[in-house]
């Protein structure tokens, strides 16, 4: 959204920022204006915390802050509930999701990009330790507030150096351009030698294509397991893309079946809806006008004698005369 004058005006001249610390300065604020600097605020991260007199940051409050300054924009966190790559997994997924994982009680987890924290609370409540990494402060904040993670780490997942110490990763990557799968790929490499990834991922990797290829070839020779996710599962996320679990472990295991790559369905379940009689034999008899007029253009065309021009003259390139050998010939020739 854009942000309005009187709170750009708040945020450029009545702050006080000291490392994750930002502290208004000057008069009492107006409810109604306050709440609006608090939802920038809230936006990237800062959340007020009333035992330092001040909103903390999950990062430095000036780097946090800075793109807003320089923008006068912020995308709230009402508003990335409705915007792409920020589609929270429903409660069913992620059930499933958790369930594949076989999640032990002090299992180490990972889950990159959090977002809001539906599958890292899962985790939590069946005793894993998890370890979250998000990009947006803003959801960084959410994760630190609710208390469920050991660490939240605030960072471009595909940006952050590997270390093989995971039992479990479970995540929701952003799906856009086939950006899924190479957060899959950086993603196993955070898995120790026993691990196991569960994700869910774009129905696009199914397709059999030079883009897919690589992946597919990854999940067949590690011995992973994929399974469609009911068609509409993520609607009430606000999208209607269609998606999988993929299932990959760290190492393949012994006597793994061969991948089963699941095919979409023509949906019949809804019966085809056909238009008003009256209305389809409209259109069909404009069309027929349509194409009556053409025919006819087409008609007075042909009736034109054709227009006549002068004939240009023709080059004849002359070609070597052939040359005709007898038997004769050649043996002279060869004698």
């Amino acid at each position: 959204m854009r942000i309005a004058p009187d709170v750009l005006s708040v945020l450029t001249e009545r702050t006080d920022i000291d490392g994750t610390r930002l502290v208004l300065t000057g008069p009492r604020m107006d409810v109604r204006l306050y709440q609006k600097v608090d939802e920038v605020l809230e936006a990237v991260g800062g959340r007020w915390v009333k035992s330092t007199g001040a909103h903390v940051f999950p990062v430095d409050a000036a780097v946090a802050l800075a793109p807003v300054l320089a923008s006068g924009e912020v995308v709230t966190l009402r508003e990335k509930l409705t915007q792409a790559q920020y589609f929270p997994t429903p409660a069913p997924v992620v059930e499933r999701l958790i369930e594949l994982a076989d999640l032990k009680p002090g299992m180490t987890v990972l889950e990159p990009s959090a977002g809001s924290g539906a599958i890292v609370t899962a985790a939590a409540a069946r005793g894993a330790v998890v370890d979250c990494i998000e990009r947006d402060p803003g959801y960084a904040a959410v994760l630190i507030d609710a208390e469920v993670a050991r660490q939240v780490r605030v960072d471009d997942f595909l940006a952050v150096p590997p270390q093989p110490v995971h039992d479990r990763v479970v995540m929701n990557p952003p799906f856009t351009r086939g950006t899924d799968m190479q957060h899959v790929e950086h993603a196993l490499r955070f898995l120790n030698p026993g691990g196991l990834l569960v994700t869910v991922m774009s129905w696009a990797v199914t397709y059999h294509s030079a883009k897919t290829a690589p992946f597919r070839a990854l999940v067949e020779a590690r011995g992973g397991a994929v399974e469609a996710v009911a068609h509409r599962a993520f609607a009430e996320s606000g999208t209607d893309i269609d998606t999988v679990i993929v299932t990959i472990p760290a190492q393949r295991p012994a006597g793994a079946a061969p991948v089963v790559w699941p095919v979409r369905e023509k949906d019949t379940s809804e019966p085809l809806e056909l238009g008003d009689p009256a209305e389809i034999a409209a259109e069909i008899v404009a069309n027929l006008h349509e194409a009556t007029a053409a025919f006819e253009e087409v008609a007075k065309a042909l009736a034109k004698p054709p227009a006549v021009t002068p004939a240009r003259p023709v080059e004849v390139a002359e070609l070597p005369a052939p040359r005709h050998e007898t038997l004769f010939d050649l043996l002279d020739e060869a004698s």
